[in-house]
């Protein structure tokens, strides 16, 4: 899950770009968990309401989260994030190129428990990676790092010109 392709330091010259993607369960898993939410609080408030759902509404209601759960992972945009030896490019409902001199810092973020990657630009913005995320993946730390390598490598080539 979560794989860069080409995992390896950063000192290294040319050839394909680092690439981090989501697996296929990092995707379904969330789908999977705010579906069965949101079956539970439909069955809530239409008890609420005094009626009670019948068998039909409950099951559409299942069969509607499980079909999100397997459709939503294999839909594009796929989400992922390029380690190139000029810049970093973000990918996913577009296309972002961020030259590693105007990156200002990187820092891990948690948020409800998962943890990603943080980019601080020199303009002040601040973008937060989708990948790589540590919501079920162990190697997210040496992802991390792989990272904030790449930046420092080439933060520091840059100042040497």
């Amino acid at each position: 899950m979560n794989d860069p392709v080409g995992f390896d330091s950063p000192a290294g010259a040319g050839g394909a770009p680092h690439v981090f993607r989501l697996g296929v369960v990092q995707i379904a898993a969330p789908v999977l968990g705010g579906g069965l939410a949101s079956i539970v609080l439909a069955y809530v408030l239409v008890g609420a309401s005094g009626g009670r759902p019948t068998s039909g509404e409950l099951w559409t209601w299942v069969s509607a989260t499980l079909l999100a759960t397997v459709v939503v992972p294999v839909l594009p945009p796929h989400h992922r994030v390029e380690l190139r030896d000029d810049c970093l490019v973000i990918r996913g409902g577009g296309r972002r190129e961020i030259a590693w001199r105007d990156v200002i810092g990187m820092e891990v973020r948690r948020t409800a428990g998962v943890r990603t990657v943080a980019v601080h630009v020199s303009d002040g913005r601040l973008i937060t990676l989708r990948a790589p995320m540590s919501l079920l993946d162990r190697g997210f730390d040496d992802k991390a790092q792989v990272l904030m390598g790449w930046w420092t490598a080439r933060r520091s080539g840059a100042d040497r010109m």
